[in-house]
């Protein structure tokens, strides 16, 4: 039976990261700018997790509305959630793909 690629575990790796960084961001809105968690309807990694909250989430990211609250740790870390992102996905699409021969 073959093992898994390196990739594979990387990537798995990776969600899990990314759910406590999500995680860390959502209590950070909570508890800091409480009226932008309500506005995005007050999004949660499980509890409150829906098409709607999702989308704010997402739109909170990648549109970059943490820069408009003036908390520089919250800009920091959901820029570097982007990149983190960003990055996921090229390593996810290349082991698809199979652009990465050596670690697939």
């Amino acid at each position: 039976m073959d093992q898994p690629p390196l990739l594979f575990w990387v990537l798995g790796a990776m969600v899990i990261v990314w759910f406590i960084v999500i995680t860390v961001m959502f209590r950070i809105l909570k508890s800091r700018h409480p009226a932008k968690y309500k506005e995005m309807g007050e999004p949660a990694l499980f509890w409150n997790n829906s098409m709607k909250t999702g989308w704010a989430t997402t739109k909170f990211l990648f549109g970059r509305e943490h820069r408009h609250l003036g908390d520089g740790n919250l800009s920091l870390l959901c820029d570097s959630m982007v990149v983190f992102f960003v990055v996921y996905l090229v390593l996810f699409f290349g082991l698809v793909l199979g652009f990465f021969p050596g670690l697939s």
